[in-house]
């Protein structure tokens, strides 16, 4: 590690990152850094173990065999390396650093972003970095060490842990004005002839499943129908300027700019599926005293929200 062809820890950390990203432009961007710096880095480690690590084309990259080899001991060694620096620089475990909560948009406006706050002003020694993200993306991602995601859906990744955490309940929502217009669906099946824009989000399907007492009723293929997205916000915006019937939340129905919007509940009577909801991580030996309590504060905070 001493050879001046390799730059120790932070290059493995580049790798990582370029490996999780599946790109090196992408790479780059989440690094703040140039593509061909990046480049650079792959090619001196590469170098510097007498292996190719990473087959390029115009695709992406993909590990080869010393790749893979070389991405999970470099994860177990830069976690050793991030315990060894936390033990050097907060030998009393106090609750102090940095980390980044990861988050779908209408999450980060108008909740994770009030709970980190209040984190942040309980724990004067912390910084919490808040990302809003897309579904796409949050598939994808394996969250860096010290960093979590809440996302729907169950992580399809193996190298995460999670922890699943009370579903989320949603709801149908629409404007006053669009219902006066287009009228008010009494049924499900009544949404046949309505704007029912499509959530593309991890653990949202293309079909909705109602229940009122025993009765049950499956909308299906509403991608087909109308306008799909994968941010929330989106659709809920064009809700508010009166074009169709979106997903919701009761907790986010609540809040002033909901009101404002004068949207309202769309077949109260009814009742969807609820969405699986976890909080993800990547695993290491032991934790910083920060991870730990702010993993268990967002947790608490999901459930109480």
């Amino acid at each position: 590690m001493e050879s001046a062809k390799n730059r120790g820890m932070r290059d493995w950390l580049v790798f990582i990152r370029t490996v999780e990203a599946g790109s090196l432009s992408i790479a780059a961007k989440e690094l703040n850094m140039s593509p061909g710096a990046v480049s650079k880095i792959i090619s001196r480690l590469e170098d510097y173990t007498c292996c190719n690590l990473l087959v390029r084309d115009t695709r992406g990259i993909e590990l080869t065999l010393a790749g893979r080899l070389a991405y999970n001991k470099a994860l177990e060694i830069t976690g050793l390396f991030g315990d060894l620096l936390e033990e050097l620089r907060n030998p009393e475990k106090q609750i102090r650093g940095q980390l980044t909560l990861s988050v779908p948009v209408i999450l980060g406006e108008f909740l994770a972003n009030q709970w980190a706050q209040t984190f942040m002003e309980m724990w004067p020694g912390t910084r919490i970095y808040l990302d809003v993200r897309e579904s796409a993306e949050l598939s994808q991602e394996v969250p860096d060490l010290d960093n979590l995601i809440l996302r729907s859906g169950k992580p399809e990744n193996e190298n995460v842990v999670y922890r699943e955490l009370m579903p989320l309940r949603v709801v149908l929502v629409a404007s006053q004005r669009y219902l006066e217009q287009y009228g008010t669906p009494k049924h499900p099946q009544d949404l046949l002839s309505h704007n029912v824009f499509h959530l593309r989000h991890n653990g949202f399907g293309d079909s909705l499943y109602f229940e009122k007492e025993n009765e049950h009723y499956q909308f299906d293929n509403i991608n087909n129908r109308t306008l799909s997205s994968n941010n929330h916000l989106s659709l809920l915006n064009l809700c508010i300027n009166d074009k169709g019937i979106t997903l919701g939340t009761p907790g986010w129905m609540k809040s002033a700019y909901a009101k404002q919007a004068n949207l309202v509940r769309v077949l109260p009577e009814w009742e969807l599926s609820p969405v699986p909801v976890y909080l993800v991580w990547r695993p290491r030996r032991s934790y910083t005293p920060l991870f730990s309590a702010f993993r268990d504060y967002i947790a608490k905070s999901w459930t109480e929200r």
